[in-house]
């Protein structure tokens, strides 16, 4: 009888390998069972929930919601706005922090676990946050400026008889009486001249020298985020305890005060008043999408992370419903607040409340800050209305920060072992890459910033979670995992937006996100073209790591003979 030696050594070495790579298989669960177990936790659900509505509460719900509203077609804009919030919102809030407590691990790690093609929507969420902390943090620190100047009694910016102030300038009271060729109010010059400096800059090519002030309110901004998160979660939690409700104390006071001014009402009513012909409009629905996406921040890892911390039976749907809730009470507060105060300056100076509002940035910075200088005790009420700001800003500030050391804590052994180390390391490297935001014409680079960093990458990002968790993984296998961590199963309009609804609708959004592309202009200012093919690199550059680390994969598993492609 004959025996074949080399089928015998062939199929030893076929067994030999596959005993190795069970063992490698259960050395790694070995290792990942102990770094789970080893897992920081939130002290209390309400630390945790805390946290999450100080991360979905953010500046963009008091500056940017108001203006957004307003712009197209008050009340009418509720409709495209609770229809993304209900269809896309809500859903993908709920499938992320679900996702990210079931695995239990930050956002590069987690997309592998999902899918092993999938890894780089980790990578690519990584750059989102990294992108927006450049010039997110340099918004906060305006903020801190103008607390700072807030400590006197005449605000700074209430009057013309300052060494900043140019012929153009006339207090608004006496702009009627004015021969003067569009004339600039004495907050707006405060805001341009004395804080930004940009008169001294004639675009992005020529940033300028460093503004001191600002570099050290910058460097106070990234102090604070580190102090709240150097410790983990745990020290996180004790910092929203101040940092999430103060925004909504400071937000009813300024409510009540706000509509007992004279023409708040009026103002109000310019706020809510519906003008349904706006949603014909596909600009409505674009800024609608993206409300909610800078708001309740699907795609940007901070929800994942937080939810990865949080206890494993722990009942995410009703975190994401509340936390839902708790935006648009805040949404809404901060719109009667700014209007009703818009109101009262409309009725003080004699002009139609058009002309006293201003976009994004500039309603915080011009326009409020105009009004409270009118106010009896214009030192108190600016005092808490930055430190609203700031507390908004410094949430969603450190949620990002927090989710980019846990990406790469959970991915690279070796940064976890050091982490208020390499949290340092991380925080500096922000830092230095912000200073340029805060040169001379730095606010060219901040509004270059906030239009190439987010949109239309963040939608792909966004895109593809929900097709990796409800295509790849399976909707029906999510859902058993949803069970299995809190015994309610998923209902059929969740399944329905996890694996319909929302990526049909974010697919659209996409496209009209890239044919509706408004070119970024500040102050009139218009961008030359090379930056805006520099913009879209940049956009770009935000999705390239998901099919990228997908073809790196597929050629890792092609090379060692993966059998299963």
């Amino acid at each position: 009888m004959s025996v074949n030696l080399t089928e015998h050594k062939t199929i030893n070495l076929n067994i030999t390998s596959q005993n190795n790579e069970v063992q490698d298989a259960l050395i790694e669960e070995k290792d990942e069972t102990e770094d789970l177990h080893d897992r920081d936790q939130w002290s209390n659900k309400i630390e945790y929930m805390l946290s999450v509505i100080g991360y979905v509460v953010d500046l963009g719900n008091c500056v940017r919601f108001p203006y957004v509203t307003y712009k197209n077609g008050g009340g009418a804009f509720l409709i495209p706005y609770f229809t993304f919030l209900i269809l896309i919102g809500i859903p993908m809030m709920f499938l992320e922090m679900s996702i990210g407590q079931y695995f239990r691990v930050g956002n590069i790690t987690l997309w592998g676990k999902v899918n092993r093609f999938m890894k780089g929507i980790g990578y690519s969420s990584l750059l989102v946050v990294c992108y927006i902390t450049l010039y997110y943090a340099t918004i906060i620190s305006y903020s801190v400026f103008y607390l700072f100047a807030s400590f006197r009694l005449v605000m700074p910016w209430s009057s013309c008889n300052n060494e900043w102030n140019s012929d153009k300038c006339i207090e608004r009271i006496y702009e009627n009486n004015s021969s003067v060729v569009n004339p600039v109010s004495p907050a707006e010059e405060y805001y341009k001249r004395f804080m930004l400096g940009i008169h001294k800059s004639t675009g992005i090519d020529d940033l300028g020298p460093i503004k001191l002030d600002l570099v050290v309110c910058l460097a106070l901004v990234y102090l604070l985020m580190y102090l709240c998160i150097c410790k983990g979660v745990k020290g996180t939690g004790k910092a929203v305890y101040v940092t999430a409700t103060l925004p909504y104390i400071i937000l009813v006071f300024l409510l009540v005060h706000g509509l007992t001014l004279s023409g708040s009402t009026d103002g109000v009513y310019y706020f809510l008043t519906p003008s349904f012909k706006k949603l014909t409009d596909f600009e409505c629905w674009k800024d609608a999408a993206i409300q909610i996406f800078f708001t309740l921040g699907p795609g940007i890892s901070v929800l994942t992370t937080y939810a990865s911390y949080s206890k494993k039976t722990n009942n995410c749907q009703i975190d994401a419903l509340s936390a839902s809730i708790a935006n648009v009470i805040a949404s809404f507060l901060a719109g009667i607040v700014v209007f009703a105060s818009l109101g009262h300056l409309s009725y003080e100076i004699g002009k139609p409340i058009e002309e006293v509002t201003t976009s994004d940035f500039g309603l915080s910075f011009i326009a409020y800050p105009e009004i409270l200088a009118t106010f009896k005790y214009s030192a108190f009420f600016s005092i808490i209305f930055f430190l609203m700001i700031i507390n908004l800003g410094l949430d969603s500030g450190f949620g990002g920060l927090e989710a980019i050391y846990t990406a790469l804590a959970d991915e690279f052994k070796l940064v976890k072992k050091f982490r208020k180390s390499f949290m340092g390391i991380i925080h500096i490297a922000l830092f230095l890459g912000s200073l340029p935001t805060v040169t001379y014409g730095g606010m060219y680079l901040v509004t270059f910033l906030d239009t190439f960093s987010t949109s239309p990458a963040i939608m792909l990002i966004v895109l593809f979670e929900a097709i990796s968790v409800c295509w790849f993984y399976g909707v029906n296998k999510f859902s058993d995992n949803i069970y299995e961590m809190f015994k309610i199963r998923p209902n059929k309009f969740w399944l329905f937006c996890w694996a319909f609804a929302s990526p049909i609708i974010i697919i659209f959004l996409f496209f009209i996100s890239i044919f509706l592309f408004e070119e970024p202009t500040f102050d009139n200012y218009k961008y030359p073209k090379k930056y805006l093919i520099f913009g879209w690199i940049i956009n770009i550059s935000i999705m390239v790591p998901i099919p990228l680390f997908a073809i790196i994969k597929f050629l890792h598993l092609k090379i060692k003979g993966d059998r299963s492609l």
